[in-house]
């Protein structure tokens, strides 16, 4: 009988024969080996899960006896159309493909005997002699050749020999023992494989045994179950594991002498296979026993029982690498394994193919500006440097940098040496931006920046991963909260993650961790990730992989372990270290694996915690070693060795031996050049033994001996390392008056090391110690110091937003300097600090005040605007541009100053005080070309600009907003070149063709947030997005980009602006048709509502306006009344929305003057508006054209000049199509409907309707083209099959053809009581 099927054939192979092809194995060797062991040992596997399998659904056992082999068959299945053969067969084993390969017992093994203790150590016994026989490739014990005996053995198992087949005999008469499932026979199959009948008994046995006969057995012979070694398999390479196992087996019926290794049941057997095909490097393949007799225990750092943490992680990392930022943080106690988790899923970012930034907060390194942020960037660069692979990704990312962020990216230079490198800059050739508004913004913005060019010149995710949160400081958290906001990232091509790492329990009262994690703030999903201890089943796996042994022999001492160690992972891997270097666990070279001494380690006596631990450790050093490690402890977690020999020089100790000896002992890892702590609490036990008094007079001597050289070669490292180790000290160390003033020195150049790398949180945090080592009278002492100590701690103040320590600290200045001009620096700051109060007016009189005092008095000046503008012109007109250009610097401190409230007072007034803000602009241009040019000249020369647009001459204005952005680069600041775009970008919006314009308020933004500058950051975005809806952009991009903004001006609590934004978010969301609504508005943001005029005037001109757009006649009248009472008392610049309301004005104006009673003043008004966007349109034919032929049309309508408003409304139309204003094409086709109306042509006025109705859909207002509809249905020009189509389908007909056949009119419609409607 021959098995057949349709898809695949069958093999079964008698286990005997099969094992012949089984070589010798190599264990040296393990690729080698595997090839013919990881057969071997899947089909033991499958043996004892069979036997596992079988005793699971039926209680039955294979009755105990010495030659299971010759009843074992394996079956294998092929899909393979090649004749099959033996090397078929084992290819599928090899091919690890358990659905192909079963192994089966034949049923007279099996008997019905009742299973207990003794006969399971029978079986195992049985099949470790298969074992035997499979890993030596057939051959059988030479004990069992030796000694035949024919009796029941001493242990009382009766052996039978092997049955022979017969007549009518059936294997599986038992039933139940295999089960095929539908398949052929497996001993069907075999008899026709080797042509085998039924009663050729002979055959059959010698088909068993391959190509030879075995010497047969006569029934009922019986062999004592004997000992047997495994000698053989070892010589012939079998791994330690596997032999060992093979004893453990055969021991359990020849009575163990080790007996907690004995296997007590077969499931045992199983697992410890399945943990060899699993995990062959660990528990199958030979350990190096006589290394690790050397190097003693090696932990690693495998991630153990946090899979589901893991898979946390990860898929929180998928998510923002398919679409928004994420923040992750991994949080538990001490030792729980958080900075190896994250270490594990740092592997899976980089298989990923993503880009890893990885960086560490340390306790003693908090002096240091933005120490684990700039050490993450740095240590990233240095692997493009150092990696000879990529030199064209150096390149390609210097190119980027370059282009995207110009001369600014100096500054990340300087927090990033190793970029300088990529980019071919020395550092000591940077030039600091002293001017900069805000420098910490400014390098928030800038890595923001950075990461965007990584992310898309390696096209890549960028994953930032920061250790020990929990010493954190602000001005990292603030950049890393920058990251994570939607408008910090500009480009949403960015993928950008972020995982960190705290201490429980450290961060509860940390603001700045708050700060991190407010969801109102960060714009991000967040994952809380919390690591408790391990478990015990969980500690016996980390055991059993650390000693590469089953979990079955190291579980005695995993409970020892665990009960010592509650399970903290740390303590664990300390205290294995530990034993090992006692020897109670220790590698064995008799038998190639790990003991331990139970009774020995359950009686060691251990602390309760792992700091206590650590500390008994260090205690147990020799007094050189510890002395060399609290040394280390007072520099932070990380050393560099080079540092390292410097302070071997300095102090005269020797220290690199020392630590190389605690190296050895686990305490410290050496690599990359630095000396590591293996963990945080090693560090904290060396530093706490150490009194309270020597940590301070440690700390003093280390910062007194590397003061020479910080003030020598100027190396920032060196200097910042001095300051942090004296400060740690504090002023009660110092035991000589002249220290005093050194260190008091040496922390204002710290100070001013900490501002130029943008971080004003350490700054003052130098100053401030450098001002408590000021001894009393030191302003008369050291006048000089106390003044640039104090007037630098009140900057960093204000930056900081700590004004009550600007007020202490300019209390203090101004009640001991020597001179007025001495004052200048803390009344500028507390003059801004005024004006981010949102108190304005009292900044611009404080602002007053001051100049005055310095002889520049612009309260007598009652000049106009008009006469401002002219007397400037002409005071310029002798004057070439390339003189202006030329005009040499300002140097005069006093005038500097002078210069910088100004510029301060010009940005406040044309806000508030339009009238009073040429004076401003005039005296800024005289003092420049008096006294030379400085960063806020610009300022005076962009404002000249925009006065003299407004006052109607365009092109003029333009060519000075051209030369105010010539000056920024010759003054050599561009401290106000987001001020000057801000200002000057609209008067090019009046020339240029408006689309074309739309980035410059993205580079206003760019220049703004790069010096730091958020208020006219602000202005340029703000600004930017009312441009894309000028411009006609798709709604939906409109409401994208004001929905960013909204959370930019939310975070940085920007109130005027938000309120203002609201406005227009108002206007957006209705003309698309949804019910979200902005925010709710708070009592605050009311107030500004109804004080301030310019927001009141835009609040009421978005409402005129969205009445307009909806035809609501009462409420645009309303509105309109309102806007006109605010128009002349705001903004004495020109503004791109000056113009937009002008001309939405113009034709409220015109609608009212048909139906109102004031017709003739309303109409005064839109001419008014008409002869303003007919001026426009000469110096921008571009964008004014349509709305000034607009506006022609609505008046001839108003004068019954019905032929000449036909021209009108057909050139509006056309031209806003040509020109791309699809908004405005709309609405010309829909005012041109209204006025056909009128006329009583339904037909022409129905064309203009539904083009309107096309052209607003194609803009994405939906709402409005609900509401034309509803209008033009209240009209009764609409057919009734064409009010069908636009109601139930709510689109439009895209082609006057299909409207034609859509709207057939039979005649014209009764129009009847029509003209009284107020269309």
């Amino acid at each position: 009988m021959s098995g057949k099927a349709s898809s695949s054939e069958h093999r079964s192979t008698p286990l005997s024969e099969l094992v012949r092809s089984f070589q010798t194995f190599d264990s040296t060797t393990a690729s080698s080996a595997d090839y013919s062991l990881i057969p071997a040992l899947r089909l033991s596997w499958s043996l004892a899960n069979e036997i596992c399998k079988v005793k699971e659904e039926t209680g039955r056992s294979p009755a105990p006896r010495y030659d299971w082999i010759d009843s074992i068959v394996v079956y294998s299945q092929s899909n393979s159309s090649k004749e099959i053969g033996m090397e078929n067969v084992f290819d599928t084993i090899l091919n690890d493909n358990d659905d192909d390969i079963r192994v089966k017992l034949l049923p007279s093994l099996f008997d019905n005997t009742e299973n207990d203790a003794r006969q399971m150590n029978g079986i195992l016994y049985s099949l470790g002699i298969v074992f035997y026989e499979i890993f030596s490739g057939g051959e059988r014990p030479a004990e069992f050749e030796q000694k035949q005996i024919g009796e029941t053995t001493n242990n009382g198992f009766e052996t039978a020999g092997t049955e022979e087949l017969s007549d009518g005999f059936n294997p599986f008469d038992q039933g139940g023992i295999v089960d095929l499932e539908g398949e052929v026979s497996i001993f069907d199959n075999l008899l026709s494989d080797y042509n085998l009948s039924d009663d050729d008994s002979t055959l059959y046995d010698m088909a068993f045994q391959g190509d030879g006969p075995r010497k047969k057995r006569a029934q009922n012979e019986n062999y004592n179950m004997c000992s047997v070694s495994v000698e053989p398999l070892k010589e012939r390479g079998v791994p330690r594991s596997l032999c060992d196992l093979v004893v453990n087996m055969l021991d359990c019926a020849n009575g163990s002498l080790r007996k907690d290794e004995t296997y007590q049941d077969m499931s045992e057997v199983r697992d410890d296979l399945q943990l060899m095909l699993d995990k062959p490097s660990i528990y199958l393949h030979d350990q190096d026993m006589g290394r690790l007799s050397t190097t003693g225990l090696q932990t690693g750092d495998t991630v153990f029982g946090r899979n589901a943490e893991l898979s946390t992680i990860k898929e929180a990392y998928r998510r923002s690498v398919s679409g928004d930022s994420e923040l992750v943080t991994i949080y538990g106690h001490s030792g729980t394994g958080k900075s190896t988790l994250a270490h594990e899923f740092g592997k899976y970012v980089l298989l990923d193919g993503g880009i890893l930034l990885s960086g560490k907060f340390d306790q003693r390194q908090q002096g240091k500006p933005f120490s684990a942020l700039a050490s993450a960037f740095n240590q990233y660069c240095g692997i493009l440097l150092q990696n000879c692979e990529l030199p064209s990704s150096k390149q390609k990312l210097a190119h980027q940098i370059n282009h995207v962020l110009g001369r600014e990216a100096y500054h990340l230079a300087k927090l990033i040496p190793n970029l300088a490198t990529i980019l071919g800059m020395e550092l000591h050739c940077i030039i600091n931006d002293e001017g900069c508004t805000n420098a910490q913004k400014r390098l928030q913005y800038l890595l923001c920046r950075f990461v965007e060019v990584l992310s898309s010149t390696f096209a890549a995710p960028v994953t930032l991963f920061l250790d020990d949160l929990q010493w954190a400081d602000s001005a990292s958290i603030a950049a890393v909260n920058q990251l994570l906001l939607t408008g910090g990232l500009a480009s949403q091509n960015t993928k950008f993650f972020f995982l960190g790492c705290y201490r429980e329990g450290e961060t509860d009262c940390n603001p700045l961790w708050k700060t991190l994690c407010s969801s109102d703030l960060v714009n991000a999903r967040s994952t809380n990730v919390k690591l408790d201890c391990m478990d015990e089943e969980t500690l016996t796996t980390i055991v059993s992989e650390t000693l590469c042994l089953s979990p079955r022999l190291t579980r005695p001492l995993s409970s020892i372990i665990y009960h010592k160690t509650k399970g903290n992972p740390l303590f664990v891997s300390q205290l294995m270290i530990s034993l090992s270097k006692k020897g109670l666990l220790r590698p064995s070279l008799s038998r190639r694996r790990w003991e331990w001494d139970k009774e020995k380690i359950q009686c060691q006596k251990l602390p309760d915690d792992v700091a206590m631990f650590f500390t008994n450790s260090i205690e147990a050093l020799s007094e050189d070693v510890k002395a060399s490690l609290c040394v280390l402890s007072c520099f932070g977690s990380s050393t560099e060795t080079a540092f390292i020999k410097t302070l071997e020089r300095l102090l005269q100790k020797s220290l690199l031996n020392n630590l190389d000896a605690a190296v050895e002992e686990g305490l410290l890892d050496k690599k990359d050049g630095r000396y590591h702590f293996s963990h945080d609490r090693i560090q904290e036990a060396a530093y706490n033994m150490m009194s309270f008094l020597d940590q301070g007079r440690f700390h003093f001597s280390y910062g007194m001996a590397l003061l020479p050289l910080a003030a020598g070669e100027g190396d920032d490292s060196i200097l910042l390392t001095a300051a942090n180790q004296l400060n740690l000290a504090g002023p009660e160390a110092v035991k000589e008056k002249s220290q005093n003033v050194l260190v008091a020195d040496l922390n204002l150049q710290a100070g001013k090391k900490a501002m130029e790398m943008s971080d004003y949180e350490t700054a003052y945090s130098y100053f401030d110690n450098g001002i408590s080592f000021l001894r009393k009278k030191h302003w008369e002492e050291h006048y000089t110091l106390s003044l640039e100590l104090f007037d630098l701690a009140a900057k960093c103040a204000l930056t900081n937003g700590d004004i009550v320590s600007l007020k202490l600290l300019s209390e203090q200045v101004i009640a001991y300097v020597r001179s007025y001009e001495d004052k200048l620096n803390v009344l500028y700051l507390v003059t801004c600090a005024l004006t981010f109060s949102s108190k304005l007016p009292e900044s611009i009189e404080k602002g007053l005040d001051i100049l005055a005092n310095l002889g520049i008095d612009l309260r007598g000046c009652r000049s106009s605007m008009e006469a401002c503008v002219q007397e400037t012109k002409d005071l310029l007109s002798v004057y070439t541009d390339d003189e202006v250009l030329n005009t040499r610097q300002m140097t005069d401190p006093t005038m500097i100053m002078a210069m910088k409230f100004l510029g301060k007072l010009e940005t406040g007034m044309s806000q508030i005080m339009p009238e009073s803000a040429p004076r401003v602009m005039q005296r800024i241009i005289q003092l420049s070309l008096l006294h030379g040019m400085s960063p806020v000249s610009p300022i005076g020369f962009v404002h000249l600009g925009s006065y003299t647009a407004k006052l109607g001459d365009i092109n003029e204005g333009y060519h000075y907003e051209k030369l105010a952005r010539s000056l920024i680069e010759k003054v050599g600041s561009r401290e106000s070149a987001g001020e000057v775009i801000a200002f000057g970008a609209p008067i090019r919006q009046y020339v240029e063709p408006l689309q074309a314009t739309l980035e410059y308020h993205n580079e206003g933004y760019a220049a703004a947030m790069a010096s730091g500058d958020i208020m006219q950051a602000a202005v340029n975005i703000l600004c930017g997005n009312a441009l894309f809806f000028f411009a006609g952009v798709n709604l939906q991009t409109t409401r994208d980009k004001c929905a960013e903004l909204s959370n930019f001006l939310y975070e940085r609590k920007m109130l005027i602006f938000m309120t203002q934004l609201k406005c227009l978010q108002h206007s957006v969301f209705k003309l698309i048709g949804i019910d979200e609504t902005p925010k709710s508005v708070s009592a605050e943001e009311e107030r500004i509502r109804t004080t301030n005029k310019s927001v009141m005037r835009t609040y009421n001109y978005q409402k005129a306006y969205i009445s307009f757009m909806f035809r609501l006649y009462d409420d645009s009248k309303n509105y309109a009344e309102k806007y006109l009472d605010f128009v002349d008392s705001t903004w004495a610049n020109l503004w791109l929305q000056h113009a937009f309301q002008a001309f939405y004005m113009g034709l409220i104006s015109f609608w009212l003057a048909r139906n109102s009673r004031e017709g003739q003043q309303w109409h005064e008004r839109g001419k008014r508006s008409k002869l303003a966007l007919k001026k426009w349109a000469e110096s921008s034919q571009w964008t004014f054209e349509n709305k000034w032929y607009l506006l022609e049309a609505e008046e001839s309508y108003c004068n019954n000049d019905f032929e000449v408003a036909k021209l009108f409304y057909e050139k509006a139309t056309s031209s806003a199509k040509e020109h791309k204003f699809v908004h405005e094409e709309a609405l010309a086709c829909e005012l041109a409907g209204y006025f056909y109306v009128e006329l009583r042509d339904t037909d022409k006025a129905m064309e203009y309707f539904l083009l309107a109705h096309e052209k607003y859909h194609e803009w994405g207002a939906f709402g409005k083209c609900d509401s034309l509809f509803k209008n033009i249905s209240q009209l009764d020009v609409l057919p009734q099959e064409a009010r069908g189509s636009l109601s139930s389908e709510r689109t439009i007909i895209r082609s006057r053809r299909s409207f034609c056949k859509t709207c057939k009119f039979a005649g014209k419609k009764d129009l009847t009581g029509l003209k009284e409607r107020k269309y």
